[in-house]
Order: C-alpha cells, then sequence, then structure tokens
C-alpha cells in the first residue's frame, strides 16, 4: 500500500473535499490545519507527498518546506503547494528556491488537475475514481454559507448543495463553481407565491393557474403565459429573480447542515443563472448580516493590513461593488489596519463592514500581518493619454497574435519554475483590476481583461504536461498545413447561414447540400446538427431510417447544448406529428424558456391550450345535454 498523502490547509472545508476526492482515487490521506501540527508528524509517520498551502496561520506554508528539508529522512519527498495569487504568496514563492518544491498550483483550480498532477509527482497514471461520489458535511455555525459557496467556486466543483435547517430544505445546483439553480420547500419561494408577494398577480391568479398547471401537467409559468399574465420575456426574468432570492435567503441561516455531493449528471434544463459567486456573497452580507454577525468575523483582524489581491479569484467587477464600496477597497491598500479603515466611515459603520467581510471571504484582499513596505505595491498607472492608449493597444495586439511559448518568452523545454516566474510578472503587470479602478475606457479595460485570460490560459496549459504536449502537436500541425484552414471554417460557416436561410424557406433538399460541407468540418457542433437534422427529415418524409437518424440528432445536439431553441422546436414538431403530444410540449416549453421570442413554439404552446379549452367546453356542453335529458 502507498504512503498516504498529507493536506496541510487551514481552511477544514477545503481540507475535507480534497481528502475526500483523493480517498476515491484510492490514496491514503491525512490532514493538518497549521505547518506546526504537521511538522510534529513528518518525523516518524510515513508520508509519500505533501500538499502544502503557503498562507498558513503561523508558519508560512513555504517555512514548513523549509524546515522538512532540514529533516534527513524527508530530503526527497515530493512537495506540492497550493495558494491564491497574491502579494504574500509571490514574496514567499520567490524564496522557495533549492526547496525541491515540485510546483504550485494556484486557486481556483479543479480536482481533475490536482489528480494528473499528483499522479504525474507520484510517477503513476491518474487513478480512476471509485462509483462513490466526492461528498462534504458539514454545520453552517461552523462554516458559513458564503465561505461554502467560495470554497466551492476555488475548487471548480460541480455538483449538488444540500442545505437544511429544522424543517426547511434547499438544493444548489453548482456548476464549475457557480451555483446556477436552486430548490426550495419554502411555501414563499414558489414561483406564484413570490409573484404574490411581488405583486405581480394576485393570489386568485395564482390559484388558478395552479388549478390548471395540476389538470394539464404543465409548467405554471407557461400557463400564467397563456393566461395573459406574463410574457416570455417577462417569465424568464422572474424566473431568474425566484432562484436568486432562493439563493440570497440562505445567507440568513446561522445554524443547519450541509452537504455537498460532487457529480456531473444532476438535472438538466433548468432556469440557469449566471452571477458571480463573489456578487450572490456580497448581496447576501448586504441583507442578512447585522453588526454582531459582522464584529465576530472582523474582531480578529481588527489589527491586521489589508491588501488587495494581485490575481483574485474574481474579476473587481464581478462583485458589483457601488461607489462607497469602491472607495473601501481602494484603501486596502497594504498600509492600513482594517481598525483604520472602519474608522475613516464612522456615520456609515454597518455598510463598511459589510464591504469588508465580502472582500475578505471572497478573498479579493489579503489580511497581512505587517505592512506593505515602502515602494513595494503596484506602482499607480497614470491617466490614460493617448500615448499610454498607443503603446498598450500595440502590445495588445502584439501578445495576443503570439503562441504560448513566445507570449511567456520561454522555449517549449522550459523548467516550471522559470514558466512560474514569467507568468508571474505578465500578470502583475497586465492584471485587470489595474484598469478597471483607473478610469479608463471600456475599450482598454475590455482588451486588458481579453489579455489576462489570455495568459492564464496559456499559463494553465503550459503548466499542465498533458495539456502542454497537446498544445506542442498543435503548433506543428499549424506548422505543417495539418490543422484545419481558415478558408475552411469561413466555408463552413457561409454554408451554415445558407443552409439555415434554406430550411426556414422550406427548400430542403437544397439546405441539406449546403449543411453537409459543416457537418464535413464540424460534425460534433451543436448549431450545425440541429439546423442538418432539420434539412434531413424533412427532406425524407418516406425513409423512416433517415428520420429515425435525424431524430436522434436533434437528440444528441439537445444534449451538447441545451440552450438552442431551434432544437428544442425541431424535436417538438417532430414528436408531435407522431402523436406523442406531452413530450412535445415539453419541447415547446423549453424552446421558450431558451429564447422567449422563439414565435413558432409560442404559437404551439397556444395551440395546445385552444385544444383543451375546446375540449373542456364540449365537456361541459355533454354533461349539461345529458342533465337535461335525464330531467326529461
Amino acid at each position: 500500500m502507498s504512503k498516504p498523502i498529507w493536506i496541510i490547509d487551514d481552511n477544514a472545508n477545503i481540507r475535507t473535499f480534497l481528502s475526500e476526492s483523493l480517498k476515491l482515487r484510492g490514496y491514503q490521506v491525512r490532514t493538518f490545519c497549521t505547518a506546526e501540527d504537521a511538522l510534529d508528524a513528518i518525523g516518524d509517520d510515513p508520508c509519500g507527498l505533501a500538499l502544502v498551502d503557503i498562507m498558513l496561520p503561523g508558519m508560512s506554508g513555504i517555512e514548513l518546506c523549509r524546515r522538512i528539508r532540514e529533516i534527513p529522512s524527508r530530503a526527497d519527498l515530493p512537495l506540492l503547494l497550493m495558494t491564491a495569487f497574491s502579494q504574500q504568496a509571490e514574496e514567499l514563492l520567490q524564496e522557495q528556491e533549492g526547496l525541491g518544491i515540485l510546483d504550485c498550483l494556484f486557486k481556483p483550480f479543479s480536482l481533475d488537475r490536482l489528480h494528473q498532477k499528483i499522479a504525474e509527482i507520484l510517477g503513476q497514471q491518474t487513478l480512476r475514481p471509485s462509483a462513490t461520489e466526492a461528498r462534504i458535511a458539514g454545520r453552517l455555525n461552523e462554516t458559513s454559507f458564503a465561505q461554502l459557496l467560495h470554497n466551492l467556486y476555488t475548487l471548480k466543483a460541480t455538483g449538488l448543495l444540500t442545505l437544511t435547517r429544522a424543517t426547511l430544505k434547499k438544493v444548489v445546483y453548482v456548476k464549475n463553481g457557480y451555483p446556477i439553480f436552486a430548490r426550495s420547500n419554502l411555501v414563499r419561494e414558489c414561483l406564484g407565491q413570490m409573484m404574490v408577494d411581488e405583486g405581480i398577480i394576485t393570489t386568485e391568479q395564482c390559484e388558478e393557474s395552479l388549478r390548471l398547471a395540476r389538470e394539464t401537467g404543465r409548467l405554471q409559468g407557461t400557463v400564467l403565459i397563456d393566461m395573459g399574465l406574463l410574457t416570455p420575456h417577462r417569465l424568464q426574468e422572474v424566473l431568474r429573480a425566484q432562484v436568486v432570492k432562493k439563493l440570497l435567503e440562505i445567507f440568513s441561516w446561522t445554524d443547519g447542515n450541509y452537504q455537498f455531493i460532487q457529480g456531473k449528471d444532476f438535472k438538466k434544463r433548468v432556469t440557469s443563472i449566471d452571477v458571480s459567486p463573489a456578487s450572490l456573497i456580497y448581496q447576501g452580507i448586504r441583507n442578512y448580516y447585522d453588526e454582531d454577525r459582522l464584529a465576530e468575523i472582523l474582531r480578529r483582524h481588527q489589527d491586521r493590513y489589508l491588501c488587495k489581491a494581485q490575481s483574485p479569484a474574481y474579476r473587481y467587477q464581478d462583485m458589483g461593488l457601488d461607489r462607497k464600496g469602491q472607495k473601501v477597497f481602494d484603501m486596502c491598500d497594504g498600509r492600513m489596519t482594517l481598525r483604520k479603515i472602519q474608522e475613516q466611515f464612522p456615520l456609515t459603520r454597518l455598510e463598511t463592514d459589510q464591504v469588508l467581510v465580502a472582500l475578505i471571504i471572497s478573498e479579493m484582499v489579503e489580511v497581512r500581518r505587517t505592512p506593505l513596505a515602502d515602494g513595494q505595491e503596484e506602482a499607480d498607472v497614470a491617466p490614460e493619454d493617448a500615448e499610454f492608449r498607443e503603446a498598450f493597444l500595440r502590445e495588445y495586439g502584439n501578445l495576443m497574435k503570439r503562441n504560448y511559448f513566445e507570449l511567456f518568452g520561454v522555449p517549449e523545454d522550459a523548467p516550471r519554475t522559470v514558466l512560474r516566474k514569467a507568468y508571474f510578472s505578465m500578470a502583475k503587470k497586465y492584471h485587470p483590476d489595474r484598469f478597471l479602478q483607473r478610469g479608463y475606457s471600456d475599450e482598454l479595460r475590455r482588451k486588458a481583461n481579453e489579455l489576462f485570460q489570455h495568459l492564464s490560459q496559456a499559463y494553465e496549459t503550459l503548466s499542465d504536461p498533458v495539456a502542454c504536449r497537446n498544445y506542442r502537436n498543435k503548433l506543428k500541425q499549424q506548422a505543417s498545413g495539418g490543422a484545419p484552414r481558415i478558408e475552411d471554417i469561413l466555408r463552413a460557416e457561409t454554408a451554415f447561414q445558407k443552409g439555415r436561410h434554406l430550411n426556414r424557406s422550406r427548400r430542403y433538399q437544397a439546405a441539406l447540400g449546403e449543411l453537409e460541407i459543416c457537418m464535413r468540418y464540424s460534425p460534433e457542433e451543436p448549431e450545425y446538427m440541429t439546423q442538418y437534422a432539420w434539412a434531413l427529415y424533412r427532406s425524407s418524409p418516406d425513409q423512416p431510417e433517415q428520420q429515425e437518424r435525424a431524430l436522434q440528432m436533434l437528440q444528441r445536439s439537445a444534449f451538447l447544448n441545451g440552450e438552442i431553441d431551434q432544437t428544442h422546436l425541431y424535436l417538438g414538431l417532430i414528436l408531435k406529428e407522431r402523436g406523442r403530444n406531452r413530450e412535445a410540449e415539453k419541447q415547446f416549453e423549453l424552446a421558450i424558456r431558451c429564447n422567449p421570442d422563439c414565435t413558432e413554439a409560442l404559437r404551439e404552446l397556444r395551440l395546445y391550450n385552444l385544444r383543451r379549452e375546446m375540449e373542456a367546453k364540449e365537456n361541459r356542453s355533454k354533461g349539461l345535454f345529458g342533465r337535461l335529458l335525464r330531467k326529461n
């Protein structure tokens, strides 16, 4: 049996999740919350690899590595660091030369990335997970919902987060670290009741829509559209507001239990929201954190110095700070203690503390024991002028055209330490926050963000051996002409536009010819598949095999991308032709969810509703006629 992997991290949630994930891969695991605890045990206990967070309370992760290397029996112990990119992390990493640290994972990183890295270091294939799903559980009075959201984002986790408190229960769907949907058993959070509370519909209208929904098996939202009480666009807004409201209410829970189960196959086609966890954390704290709750969090940081994180997990604008919040954030320059910042806003202490707590939990700022030294912080960028604008745009255009190796100025066989230093240097220079906070034009801000994303993608690719090898092969293909030519890509897109237009004109055979060109170049592109399948279905009415193939292609397209309204519309029309009306109606409803302006799906839903009304009227007439006959 292999020696255990040690995890040293002061965040209990992160420790548990990493531990459970590795155990499911067949590893033995031991966890420690401080460097001191790990150091006390490492002299005698077996250890195969140490996964160390740099920013530990007390002794830092770097110092722990240094002390480990002083133990003769641990001279060759594999050491793997993990950290958020910050001023202190950069300082400590500069000191790590000669410690034999194999690599550093920058948060947020995925669990798959961690598994690959550990397997590479230990010289083995990536172990397959067991059939059991990784899970963590705990109490909200120990780990708040705000901290949970940030932790799951840090690990780019996907799965279901279930929260319970007495008889209350909520289930949050998390995808790549983002909460995208929520279910609740709170009556006041049901769609109809929420709309009543907001004054959008009356109680009577809500009850009538629920009755019709039960009778027909349809969704309450589409029933409300048929009743003329909502437009499709308004329904989309209400559904997304409902999800956000369910999420924000959880911030009021100071106790209760949580359980997160990692998984990929939760319910699809939900009304997804696209809200940054940082924004939810800030909104939740503003709505539900009182003075006592804020003071409990900030008490231990009163005499610490707050400094903006150099490369926070979220973009500056993701949190949605107002002007007052931006002013508080600007004061986190590494020179003022938290107490001093609070003293600058005596009349708005509550709002100031809410901003500070949100910034600390989301790690937009780092907490330092000592202030930044003179000249240590980033130099302010001069206000935008024509000369600066021209220089930046020239750099932007030049850097975006380079391949990843040219971008960092490193050879293809550069060691990770060289790559990491190059990334640190460029990320520091081009981080978008330097542009977002200085009053630059929207164009420069957008380009700065694009450039930084390009840098991050390049570093992620080159620091992963498998991805780096694939990237080198891709460059070789391009050099030899093996990659798709830009002319071919443009031809496929032109053919797609022609094919879609021909489908709309019902010239299906001609459309099929154009769309075959698209499929030749991108057979798994959902939009191409959808239009090709529809042309194939309509152009082969007497060929059951081809029609079945078209149906399967549409189903495949919906699986690859469930947000294309035309896919659901075409599926609905085919299912309707085959007499599978309930399934067809469901597809039309999905088409409306994807695109409230999908008029064909709206028309089909109105026809179904009209048919039901006529059947109900006919049944009432028959009942009345029967009663008259019985009387006579």
